[in-house]
C-alpha cells in the first residue's frame, strides 16, 4: 500500500512545470519514467535503499477534493511511497517536499488532514505514522514476515550509514576497520538486533546500537552482548570528534580490549541467531 501527499496551490493551479522539472533532473538520485500520460520522477535513496515516486499525473488526483477549500486548486502532482517506509526515511522524503513547497508555493494535504495546509513536518508525520499502524493493525499476517528495531535505533542506524562514507574519507581505513553492521534475529520472535565483527587485532569503530560484538579472531568465535562488553572495557572506547556518539578502540587499546574478550566471562547465547537484510526490519 502506498501513501500519499498531494500538493495544491491557493488561487490558481498554474506553476512553472518546466522549472518542477529541472529541479528533479538536478538530482542524481532521481529517475524520470513515464506511465501513461504521467510523469513519474522515481526518488532512490543509494545508502538507504528506499522509494519516493513524485508524479505529475494528467488530471485531479485529490481525493474528495470538493469537500477542500475551493480557494486550493490541485496541481495534478503528488509523491507517494511503501506505508511500510520507516519514519526516519520518511523525514529524508520530507525534505525534498519542504524545497518543492517553498520553491513553487505549494500547499500539501492528506486525507488524514481536516484540510489543505501549509507545510508542517509534525502533522506530516503524525498522519503518516497514524497510517502506518492502522495498516498494521488490519494486515498482522503481513507484519509478522518483517522483524523489528524501535524507531530510536532505526535513527541511529541509519544515520550511521549515511556518515560512513565521510568516516572512510577521515581514516585510513587501512589501518582502522570501519565497521559494517549486519543484523539478527531469533526464529521465534520479531526483535532484531544490531551487530558488528572484530577481527581481534584492528583498531576499528564502534557505530550506535549495536547490541551485539562478534569476535572473529582465527581461534576464538563468538557472540557477545555489546552491554556486557561495555560494563568491562568502556574506557577502552573513545569518541571521534564531531561525530556524536560513534566511537572507536585504537591501536592503543586493542590488545586490552582482545583479552578481555578472550579471557573475561561473558553470558552465552540462549537462542540460535540468523542473519538478517535489512530491509526485512520494520519500526512497527
Amino acid at each position: 500500500m502506498d501513501f500519499r501527499y498531494y500538493f495544491l496551490k491557493e488561487g490558481t493551479r498554474i506553476y512553472e512545470k518546466s522549472d518542477l522539472i529541472t529541479y528533479f533532473k538536478s538530482n542524481p538520485y532521481i529517475e524520470e519514467q513515464t506511465k501513461g500520460d504521467n510523469r513519474i520522477y522515481l526518488y532512490h535513496h543509494p545508502v538507504l535503499n528506499f522509494e519516493a515516486r513524485f508524479i505529475m499525473t494528467s488530471k485531479s488526483c485529490v481525493p474528495h477534493l470538493e469537500r477542500l477549500n475551493p480557494k486550493f486548486f490541485d496541481v495534478n502532482f503528488l509523491v507517494e511511497f511503501n506505508i511500510l517506509t520507516q519514519t526516519y526515511a520518511v523525514e529524508l522524503i520530507l525534505d525534498i517536499i519542504e524545497d518543492i513547497v517553498k520553491l513553487f508555493k505549494f500547499y500539501v494535504y492528506n486525507e488524514a488532514f481536516e484540510n489543505v495546509s501549509p507545510f508542517r513536518r509534525s502533522m506530516m508525520i503524525k498522519a503518516f505514522e497514524a497510517w502506518k499502524k492502522a495498516y498494521k493493525d488490519n494486515h498482522e499476517d503481513e507484519i509478522a514476515n518483517y522483524n523489528r528495531l524501535d524507531p530510536q535505533t532505526i535513527s541511529q542506524v541509519y544515520g550511521y550509514l549515511q556518515r560512513k562514507s565521510k568516516l572512510e574519507i577521515l581514516i585510513d581505513k587501512n589501518k582502522v576497520t570501519i565497521s559494517n553492521y549486519f543484523f539478527l534475529h531469533a526464529e521465534k520472535s520479531r526483535t532484531a538486533f544490531v551487530a558488528i565483527a572484530w577481527d581481534g587485532y584492528m583498531p576499528f569503530i564502534l557505530p550506535p546500537a549495536v547490541d551485539i560484538l562478534y569476535l572473529d579472531d582465527g581461534k576464538y568465535t563468538k557472540y557477545i552482548p555489546m552491554r556486557e562488553v561495555m560494563s568491562k572495557a568502556e574506557k577502552l572506547f573513545k569518541p571521534i570528534d564531531g561525530y556524536g556518539v560513534i566511537q572507536m578502540v585504537d591501536s592503543k587499546n586493542t590488545k586490552k580490549l582482545h583479552k578481555i574478550l578472550t579471557k573475561d566471562k561473558f553470558a552465552p547465547l540462549t537462542t540460535e541467531l540468523k542473519l538478517l537484510s535489512i530491509d526485512k526490519i520494520l519500526d512497527i
